[in-house]
């Protein structure tokens, strides 16, 4: 079988300690944004490679909210018969 990219990218769930504002989550765009009870949120989404992850996390990290895991959940390859 051969593995095809789909062009989706890996899929991650990102937990951060902060519970995050209306507006913040507004910033997040195309990721699910789960608010845990007490405190604590979690980021789910589609980034199509590795550089944009980082940039992602950098930008987390920039401003100033504690990243406590980073979980892949997913990944765009999946396998099709092959057919000649």
């Amino acid at each position: 079988m051969k593995t095809k990219n789909t062009g989706v990218g890996n899929t991650y769930r990102i937990s951060i300690k902060e519970s995050l504002t209306p507006e913040t989550i507004a910033w997040f765009g195309d990721l699910t944004v789960t608010s845990l009870e007490g405190s604590g949120t979690l980021l789910t989404g589609a980034f199509p490679d590795q550089p944009a992850l980082r940039g992602f996390l950098t930008q987390l990290w920039n401003l100033n909210f504690t990243v406590e895991s980073v979980e892949k959940i997913g990944n765009g390859f999946h396998q099709e018969p092959d057919i000649e």
